[in-house]
């Protein structure tokens, strides 16, 4: 059963006054995060609950938070956000050309948490603690390192931190953007997603469609994603695994069409309460997680997505936290946002996404119908056994992952000869 929490809200979220002190132009702090979205408010915690006493300062360049987004994940492990989510399901279906396959986890609930919940959250534990300033509306302009430090330059003020934490995202076409399409295998993610009510009980909050491949794939390979918070209420999701070429206006378009045509309501029926939208990079590119000595990456830009399904959240605390307790007591830092096996397999499944992406659909569906729950759930969480990924590889078609397994490990050797 889906468990319901709260509905989403429309206002900004208050951020409490003791972060936005004024900050001296020039200022210098033990640690400055750039961009305060889930990696940055995430390390700045982490550090705080460590028990960093040096002083904090985060930058953004958004004047207010706002309930922008929303991150899904399966509820393998604790977390500090955990408990702040708005619906869980036990049960969760893939549906394709050729019917529906279910699967259930009552070990593993699958949680949605809103953004607005985690910002607040995370904005009023970090305000309990003195040594922490938040700056927003400041955009980062350029950072020059020193032997000593890192001068931070933005749009309003120039501040000089020992420590750079770069959480601003991947924006596209920036040089690390660049580097993972020329370098490595690249899937784009993107997505537009509608928060709706409808003027009818036509959703089951029992059970979440994780992806519906029964929609149009002419544009490239897609998805719809429904995550149903009541009987009348659900965030709605048009997902693509390409590049279609088309505006947020079709996105949109393609969400009500699927609406009428799965649920049998019309635009009358349905009142848009958000719109999310965002582009995450599914690539096994290795983002280097420390740019020079004394500015590091994290979230996106230190490779915080998981490669073959996108899947960020608990990536981002599992990174934010390591690299916070190395930064408080003095250990190294983690060179790898994930293990060896992991990152395999990771390279494998993009591989097979891209040379085979009609088949895309055909696959989920065996590997949701015929792995069980638990090794299929850890897989997808990044907490598998081997035995785990054994019984998923057995789920798989052989011939076409021993081909795609071929063609990575052909690259990776390639790259070594070259250098």
């Amino acid at each position: 059963m889906a468990t319901r929490s709260s509905t989403r809200r429309t206002a900004e979220v208050s951020v409490p006054r003791t972060l936005t002190a004024p900050v001296i132009d020039g200022a210098l702090f033990d640690y400055v995060i750039l961009g305060a979205g889930c990696a940055g408010l995430t390390v700045c915690l982490a550090l705080l609950e460590q028990g960093e006493t040096g002083t904090i300062l985060l930058l953004d360049s958004r004047t207010a938070f706002r309930d922008d987004r929303t991150w899904c994940f399966w509820d393998v492990e604790p977390t500090p956000f955990t408990h702040l989510a708005t619906a869980s399901w036990n049960a969760w279906s893939v549906d394709t050309a050729g019917g529906r396959v279910r699967a259930s986890n009552e070990a593993y609930p699958y949680l949605c948490l809103a953004a607005a919940d985690f910002y607040e959250f995370a904005l009023d534990s970090i305000a309990a603690f003195p040594n922490v300033r938040l700056v927003l509306g400041d955009k980062v302009v350029s950072c020059a390192e020193s032997a000593d430090e890192v001068r931070v330059t933005t749009s309003g003020a120039d501040y000089r931190g020992r420590q750079v934490l770069d959480g601003r995202g991947l924006p596209v076409g920036g040089a690390a953007f660049a580097a993972a399409t020329r370098e490595a295998t690249w899937v784009p993610q993107q997505f537009v997603g509608l928060r709706i009510r409808s003027s009818s009980p036509v959703f089951d909050p029992g059970e979440c469609l994780l992806m519906d491949f029964d929609v149009d794939q002419s544009r490239g390979l897609r998805f719809m994603y429904v995550l149903p918070i009541g009987p009348d209420e659900a965030l709605v999701e048009n997902v693509y695994f390409s590049e279609p070429g088309i505006s947020r206006s079709d996105y949109r378009t393609e969400i009500t069409d699927y609406l009428a045509a799965r649920f049998d309501l019309a635009e009358a029926d349905i009142v848009v309460e958000g719109e999310e939208h965002g582009y995450i990079p599914m690539t096994d590119f290795a983002f280097p997680l420390a740019a020079s000595p004394r500015i590091r990456s994290i979230g996106m830009l230190g490779g915080g997505s998981r490669p073959s399904t996108g899947y960020t959240f608990l990536r981002i605390q599992r990174s934010c936290r390591a690299l916070a307790a190395a930064l408080v007591h003095g250990t190294a830092p983690p060179t790898r946002i994930s293990g060896r096996r992991s990152t395999m397999l990771d390279a494998v499944f993009l591989r097979f996404m891209v040379d085979h992406p009609e088949r895309c659909p055909e696959v989920f569906a065996r590997m949701f119908g015929r792995t069980p729950s638990g090794p299929l759930v850890r897989f997808l969480s990044e907490g598998s056994t081997p035995l785990d990924e054994l019984r998923l590889i057995v789920a798989l078609p052989k011939r076409w992952f021993l081909a795609a397994a071929w063609r990575v490990l052909a690259r990776k050797v390639g790259a070594r000869v070259r250098r």
